[in-house]
């Protein structure tokens, strides 16, 4: 039977001991693991690290399902780039109704969108879209006004009968294709007046006829906005 070399002493790491120190007759083997015997509890915590795993060898299917939440995500490690295209819908943004609902913004809070019901809030634009001009002198003098929405008030020199009188608009925000609607809301006869408003890239012009038969003297004040547009 195989037994320890009497008097024999070790010396630490530099004279480790072996199986001939011992006597043994043959070098021990070790018995192979038998399936399934290394389970979840004989695995220490933190044991398996990430140069122990097999590249590619960590599959979808090796996830739970639902098993990386919120928590796991560190703070932007979400980018866009890692979103599939088509696949943030209305509803991943705000809670929005199925029908009358777009995306915006009414108040100039903290940014934040929200979802705008239509039967509700109407659909045009909001506070801060719009701006106001008086037009100086005459009906014909040019002036200067670049906002999507606003109110022009004319100037209150004689338009005499059955004439038209045109000034030109500048409006950065204006192109071509674009069309201006626009109302007589206040001042002045109501009715008494055509007004038609034709685009051009960053102008347009204002055009007002008097449709009745004497002279009118009066600041129209018009309300407008513009709607954008395409030819194709």
């Amino acid at each position: 039977m195989p037994s320890v070399t009497p008097g024999y002493t070790f010396t630490g790491t530099t004279d480790p001991i072996t199986y001939t120190k011992l006597n043994l007759l043959a070098q021990p083997t070790v018995a192979a693991i038998a399936a399934n015997d290394v389970t979840t509890s004989t695995i220490a915590d933190d044991a398996v690290t990430t140069v122990k795993i097999l590249d590619r060898n960590v599959t979808t299917t090796k996830i739970a399902l639902l098993a990386v939440t919120s928590a796991e995500l560190a703070a932007n490690a979400v980018t866009t780039a890692k979103v599939l295209d088509n696949n943030v819908t209305l509803a991943k943004i705000v809670a929005a109704a199925a029908n009358n609902t777009f995306l915006a913004r009414s108040t100039a809070s903290g940014g934040n969108y929200e979802a705008l019901d239509t039967t509700t809030t109407g659909l045009g634009f909001y506070t801060g879209a719009g701006g106001t001009i008086t037009q100086a002198t005459s009906k014909a003098t040019a002036f200067t006004l670049s906002k999507m929405c606003g109110q022009i008030t004319t100037a209150a020199d004689v338009l005499n009968a059955a004439t038209i009188v045109s000034a030109t608009w500048t409006n950065s925000l204006i192109a071509a294709t674009d069309v201006v609607i626009i109302n007589h809301k206040s001042g002045g006869t109501l009715g008494a007046y055509t007004i038609n408003v034709a685009c051009l890239a960053g102008t347009a012009t204002l055009s007002i006829r008097n449709n009745t038969a004497g002279n009118l003297s009066e600041a129209l004040v018009l309300n407008f906005v513009v709607i954008k547009g395409v030819t194709s």
